[in-house]
């Protein structure tokens, strides 16, 4: 597979709107040393609007990301469809410029002549992804569920290698 780069021409855009569509795949996150995503199909859409020392970048992202389950470590797939806007400036005068409403405001050197937006889809992404990730109850694998459930000896054995069943019966009298 041919490797896609996330730029914006930045000298090479026209006044006005120009459209990027870009497929992200696993080897986007395998490029950024990211594990945790087994497999991604996601596809971003940008629109770019060039003004006069400004340029506008609004990001669409829709598609599925694959994780291990948390309960039974099987695929998990989760749809995805973060959206950004980011204001694209070569120079911050003042700290009424750095805020361009709902926009995150990216300072260029002068002489930048492309923008790279591999970092910040990346990002988008990963932020996209919920802090726990399991199937919905009943659609875990139930032969991984229960045996990360099972009770791995007896009650006596799980008691001797309880360090806190010393403390059991401490409060009766």
């Amino acid at each position: 597979m041919e490797k896609v780069d996330f730029v914006i021409p930045i000298n090479g855009l026209t006044p006005g709107r120009t459209k990027f569509e870009w497929r992200v795949g696993k080897e986007f996150f395998v490029s950024f040393g990211n594990t945790e995503i087994i497999d991604a199909d996601v596809l971003v859409s940008v629109e770019a609007e060039k003004a006069t020392g400004y340029i506008g970048v609004d990001c669409d992202a829709d598609g599925v990301l694959t994780v291990a389950c948390d309960r039974c470590l099987a695929d998990l797939e989760i749809q995805v469809c973060p959206s950004f806007k980011l204001s694209l400036k070569y120079e911050v005068q003042s700290d009424e410029d750095a805020n361009d409403g709902d926009r995150e405001v990216i300072c260029l050197p002068p002489d930048n002549t492309d923008f790279d937006m591999s970092q910040i889809i990346y990002d988008y992404l990963c932020l996209s992804l919920p802090i726990q990730r399991f199937h919905k109850d009943g659609e875990c694998d139930c032969e991984v569920a229960d045996r990360i459930g099972e009770d791995n000896g007896t009650d006596e054995a799980s008691a001797e290698n309880n360090p806190f069943a010393a403390l059991k019966g401490l409060f009766d009298n």
